[in-house]
């Protein structure tokens, strides 16, 4: 039974963080440097707090559009909007002008970067085609599949250019896709296409909402190594899982901690899991976030993940 964190971990509160929010504006030319620094400070502070699969924290990369979508070409950034699927944060809106192509490594040279140094994977996290072709104001391939599509394979090239990086583990977020089940036929053929020439194990994390509707869909995805649902915005995902028919080798992800939401004592949570029918072994368990991190502060963020540590102590005993 692992820990992970599936979102970003806020820079407020740690002392890198705070130096690189202060360069951002006074010294641009210092910011990178000094991004690189609270990067390192974010994947520290999760492993101390027991985490076994941390990200890199997304720091600088708050928006999950524009930072999916920075290293392909054929698409610019327009206007900011709220309402970002699963949990209404900011993006940018992706304006596609031409042909989608990926333009070389964005995420995985940050991903790089993060995993220096540490004695564990750091898992990268990218936005995944569903979700963007639904946000997206298109002004080229005048049709939804064959964009989604157009997404999914430059999106393949990243995948592809994480592993290279090291990545053994890599998310794909599509919060999109409970709020629109009608899309399961089009992401079937879209998570082939992202998982082609990926030995990594992809994790299909879906935040913010019920998976009941596409749950049996979930379960004849041929590349999914993870499936990761949102236990606190939609706690009915508990007994949902159930409905995908995983194989028994899917991994089985458990949000049970998130960002907005009140905490819950490791007792209580634990005593929901016992409840729980028909969860997997506990080696086929990932106990982590559902929704995201980031509003919160460092040690706020280092408390709930503390708390899924304690989660599993009381379901296992180690």
């Amino acid at each position: 039974m692992k820990i992970a964190n599936n979102g970003s971990f806020p820079w407020r509160g740690l002392p890198e963080g705070e130096a690189w929010a202060a360069l951002r504006a006074a010294a641009p030319d210092e910011e990178k440097a000094a991004r690189d620094r609270a990067t390192r400070a974010a994947v520290r502070a999760q492993i101390a707090a027991g985490c076994d699969l941390p990200s890199d924290g997304r720091i600088g990369r708050a928006d999950p559009v524009a930072a999916t979508l920075m290293g392909l070409a054929g698409i610019e950034l327009g206007a900011e909007r709220d309402g970002f699927p699963g949990g209404g944060r900011a993006y940018r809106v992706p304006v596609v002008r031409g042909e989608i192509s990926w333009k070389g490594a964005l995420v995985a040279e940050d991903h790089l970067f993060a995993s220096q140094g540490v004695d564990r994977a750091v898992k990268p996290i990218l936005t995944g085609p569903a979700t963007l072709a639904r946000l997206v104001e298109d002004h080229a391939y005048g049709e939804p599949n064959a964009l989604a599509m157009g997404l999914a394979i430059a999106l393949n090239q990243e995948v592809r250019a994480l592993q290279a990086s090291g990545a053994g583990v890599i998310q794909i977020d599509e919060p999109g896709l409970a709020a629109h089940p009608e899309d399961m036929p089009i992401f079937a053929r879209l998570f082939e296409v992202l998982g082609r020439g990926v030995s990594a194990t992809l994790v299909l994390h879906l935040e913010g909402a019920s998976i009941a509707a596409i749950a049996p869909g979930l379960g004849r995805l041929k590349r999914l190594g993870c499936l990761s649902v949102d236990c606190v915005a939609a706690p009915e995902n508990l007994a949902a899982i159930e409905a995908a028919a995983l194989s028994e080798t899917t991994l089985v992800g458990l949000g049970l901690v998130g960002g907005d939401a009140a905490p819950e004592s490791a007792e209580a949570i634990a005593a929901r899991l016992r409840a729980a029918r028909h969860l997997p072994p506990a080696e086929r368990l990932v106990l982590g976030t559902g929704p995201d991190l980031g509003t919160l502060d460092a040690p706020a963020a280092t408390a709930r993940l503390r708390t899924l540590v304690e989660v599993r102590r009381l379901l296992t005993g180690a």
